[in-house]
């Protein structure tokens, strides 16, 4: 029996699958370099995600923890050793992770392995070079990439505490030797292509003022053989979104509650020059149904703007009947 609707527009019965995530070459400077370089260190609002602000970062870095120019040449064999996305932090494979000359050589401080729980189950991902030099391990397990989005700020953590930690640490032998150690992270997985680079492009994300495309950028210029795919993009997107949201709220806190002190302090004043001149400072019933009245207005004239220009699309249509 034919339908008496047609479709408005193709369409299949299909799941649809997400929009990609391109990631274009990244800006290039007067001299042809590629630009990666971050600046504007007062857009860095990292304590409004719930991780420790900039402060935190120039103090246990010793001010040195700002991305450096990269894109140099990369060689196929490079992809068996770690590179270096930050002056504290590292991105690399399991090889680099068993290599005691590259640690000692590096100055690294602590290992984080980012895991599948299986590989984690048979210890593939250990190292026992890392015990024998005394250099701690941490590990971030997750039973599959999805859960990495819950993962992310756990690694972060992780990072920052070391950092934290190895500087009160400095602290107090300083004071008796007179010289300190930075503390150095290296991030790693099974290839250092996947999910240690996701970490480390969460942790440039939550820590710095970039964004998707701007901490993916950074990362594969330091290591060009970080592949990321589709599903792993769109993951990161979405974490990106939690920042923001996070950012955007605290923000709109700090503004509440700058507004509401200046509320506060013009009311004393006014509630002052009233006393003085023996004015009732007492709101009227009418003062109040005025405001009401306003209040709803402008509430109204806010939610409308979501209906303008905003035109539906029917998913199917009736025939036209020229009979």
């Amino acid at each position: 029996m034919d339908s008496p609707h047609f479709a408005t527009q193709d369409w299949t019965q299909g799941v649809p699958s997400p929009p990609r995530v391109v990631i274009p070459p990244p800006p290039v400077d007067q001299h042809g370099v590629p630009d990666l370089q971050i600046n504007d260190l007062h857009k860095v609002d990292s304590g409004s995600c719930g991780f420790d602000n900039t402060e935190f970062l120039k103090t246990v870095t010793y001010n040195n923890f700002w991305t450096q120019q990269a894109l140099h040449d990369w060689e196929y064999k490079q992809r068996r050793t770690a590179q270096q996305i930050l002056p504290f932090l590292f991105l690399g494979p399991i090889t680099a992770a068993r290599d005691p000359r590259f640690l000692q050589d590096n100055g690294i401080t602590m290992l984080l392995a980012v895991r599948d729980t299986k590989i984690a189950h048979s210890r593939l991902l250990d190292s026992k070079v890392a015990l024998e030099l005394g250099i701690p391990c941490a590990t971030v397990d997750t039973a599959g990439n999805q859960e990495l989005i819950a993962a992310f700020p756990r690694g972060t953590e992780i990072i920052n505490a070391h950092l934290s930690d190895l500087y009160r640490q400095n602290q107090m032998s300083s004071a008796v030797s007179g010289s300190s150690m930075q503390g150095k992270v290296l991030v790693f997985c099974e290839t250092g292509n996947d999910r240690s680079a996701a970490m480390v492009v969460a942790y440039l994300m939550g820590m710095y003022p970039m964004d998707l495309v701007k901490a993916i950028q950074v990362v594969t210029a330091h290591r060009f053989s970080a592949a990321l795919n589709d599903s792993m993009k769109v993951l990161l997107q979405t974490y990106a979104s939690i920042l923001q949201a996070k950012r955007d709220v605290m923000r709109s806190q700090q503004q509440i509650s700058a507004t509401s002190m200046e509320n506060n302090v013009a009311s004393s004043h006014s509630m002052h020059h009233s006393g003085r001149l023996g004015k009732s400072n007492k709101r009227t019933l009418d003062n109040d149904n005025d405001e009401d009245m306003a209040n709803e207005k402008d509430e109204m004239m806010m939610d409308g703007g979501r209906f303008e220009k905003r035109e539906g699309a029917a998913p199917f249509s009736d025939p036209l009947d020229f009979s």
